[in-house]
């Protein structure tokens, strides 16, 4: 029996390419579908792609704030339970001390978490999800589009990074063979 790879599972050790394709993967079966994964456990990692498992139990520390009272959940209260998951997938650790949204109910001026400084957008995007009033929310129609973009950047940065290792790696041979025994060159 193959057991399912969940975000639970890989939660911390996510890349930040991934998270953005988590991010577009996901807000779109919330745009089509109006339905987001109510816990990292049925959040499915299947290749590169992030799908959306069995319906799992809700979780209260991904449970917005509006919603922390049993009240019917829709499509704004699914983009605040995909910026908990951005935040869980990228740190390995749940809101507000593992509070979620009841925590924001009762703090509504809490401030929002922050990812590693080099997801600045990363976090804004994962902001604006956790907005504390649902129309301060970003639409999910933006969300889809802002983590598509954010994804093709990730990815075109990576390009670059790798270009950039290739060019420097001439002259980095040069370097090394110039420290070397002349027998040894050939070696290298």
């Amino acid at each position: 029996m193959n057991k399912r790879i969940t975000l639970r599972d890989i939660a911390g050790y996510c890349p930040e390419e991934a998270i953005w394709r988590m991010a577009a993967d996901l807000g779109q079966s919330i745009k089509d579908n109006s339905q987001c994964p109510a816990s990292p456990d049925g959040v499915i990692v299947d290749g590169l792609s992030f799908l959306i498992g069995e319906k799992t139990d809700e979780q209260p520390e991904f449970m917005p704030p509006e919603c922390s009272d049993k009240a019917p959940c829709g499509q704004m209260q699914q983009v605040w339970t995909l910026g908990a998951l951005i935040y869980h997938a990228s740190s390995g650790r749940t809101l507000f001390g593992g509070h979620g949204g009841a925590y924001q109910k009762t703090h509504p001026n809490v401030l929002l978490p922050s990812l590693q400084k080099s997801h600045q957008s990363l976090t804004a995007l994962m902001q604006q999800c956790l907005q504390h009033d649902p129309s301060s929310r970003i639409s999910i129609g933006k969300l889809v589009d802002e983590a598509r973009k954010g994804l093709e950047n990730c990815r075109e940065t990576t390009r670059c990074r790798c270009k950039a290792a290739q060019e420097a790696a001439p002259e980095s041979d040069k370097r090394r063979k110039e420290n070397w025994p002349e027998e040894m060159i050939e070696t290298i």
